[in-house]
């Protein structure tokens, strides 16, 4: 049963994110149309994902690079010289990379 968290408001709206719970997941959508957090930053651009948790654990902040068409997956690095942290790309999936594999693996 899908249960509407937070419904988005379509278009050029700042709170342009979908949320919803279905069985044990819970689903994002940022909403279409794309911007880049320059054009429009007070837009959401990322989805942040973190472990609550006993045991230490670095979460992860997703977004779309419509460019790359495809998922960025990104993770915080701490400078231990200034204490400064930002996100720092630590991988890149392809959309549609499992139709693309089937594709090339496939026997005639």
């Amino acid at each position: 049963m899908i249960r509407k968290l937070v419904e988005a408001e379509y278009g050029g709206h700042p709170d342009n994110v979908r949320v919803e719970r279905n069985g044990n997941e819970v689903h994002v959508d940022l909403v279409y149309p794309s911007y880049t957090p320059d054009e429009a930053p007070e837009r959401c651009h990322y989805v942040v994902v973190n472990q609550e948790s006993v045991r230490a654990s670095d979460g992860v902040r997703l977004s779309y690079d419509y460019g790359r068409d495809g998922w960025v997956i990104e993770q915080p690095h701490v400078n231990e010289e200034t204490g400064d942290e930002r996100w720092v790309e630590t991988a890149f999936v392809q959309s549609w990379a499992q139709d693309e594999w089937k594709k090339a693996t496939r026997s005639e």
